[in-house]
Formats: structure tokens, sequence, C-alpha cells
């Protein structure tokens, strides 16, 4: 399925590639986009191909070498997976032994369930509380100790 996207997607770039070959006169670059017409603020881009044919006949040949190496790997590789497959169809399949159970026979142990403590608030974990909502604490100082301090 994979290599039937890869043949596809091949196809519609060599095609797109093959009906753009009558190149644009100019190409512009407005902002992150190419367009064949001027926008505002578009640059005007020279496209032409610079390499001599010399060179553009070497990067092709280089290219189809290393297209054809590409393809003997991958032949390579499918048939070695389709000998491994083969061969691991070939080996019978032996199941391991059964384990062996052992029955340990004890007298019933009486169990007493723990009683469950109230949790205290270490217990319970962190707790987060709005600053806002909780009221500071209140000292109430007695009427005596008041009346002591006042009288030197």
């Amino acid at each position: 399925m994979n290599t039937q996207r890869w043949s596809i997607a091949l196809i519609v770039i060599a095609t797109s590639a093959y009906c753009t070959w009558a190149r644009a006169e100019n190409v512009y670059k407005c902002g992150t986009s190419y367009s064949q017409s001027p926008c505002p603020g578009g640059k005007l881009l020279d496209v032409n191909d610079s390499r001599d044919p010399q060179q553009k006949k070497l990067k092709d040949d280089i290219t189809q070498r290393d297209a054809k190496l590409a393809r003997d790997m991958e032949q390579d590789r499918l048939a070695k997976e389709k000998a491994l497959r083969a061969t691991d169809a070939k080996r019978p399949f032996a199941p391991s032994p059964p384990a062996k159970v052992v029955v340990v026979r004890e007298e019933p142990v009486l169990v007493h369930p723990k009683r469950l403590k109230h949790k205290t608030a270490k217990q319970l974990g962190f707790v987060a509380e709005v600053p806002e909502a909780r009221s500071p604490p209140t000292h109430k100082k007695s009427a005596k100790k008041t009346a002591q301090k006042d009288q030197p």
C-alpha cells in the first residue's frame, strides 16, 4: 500500500515537472508564496538554471545510479525477508513443557481485619487553600492581663 502511494506521488511529481517544462517568463516572491503575476511588495526572482549541459548530465547520471542502487537494495531486502518467512514457516512449533504445579496445604489462619483510623490532614496529603477564604487567627487577650499591663 505504501509503495503504491510512493509510486503515485512519483508519477504526479514527474507529470507536474513535465507540464511546467515550458517555464514562466517571470516569478515573483510575494511574502512566503511564489506567483507568476506581480503582487504589491513582490520581488522578481531569477530562476534560470545556471548549470551547463555537461554538469546537468552528470547530476542526472548520478541520480539515476542512486535510484538503481536503491531499487537493488530494496529487492535484496525483500528477498531476504521472504526467505526468512519461509524458514520460519518450516520450523516446527514446539510448545514449552507444562510447568509443575506444587500444591501446598497449610492450616487455615484466622485473619482479623485492621480497623481503619481516622485520617489526619498529614495522612491525606497536601490540601490547597485560597488565602482570602481563610480567616486570620484571632487571639483574645483576657481582660485581666490587659488591665495589669496598663497599671505601672
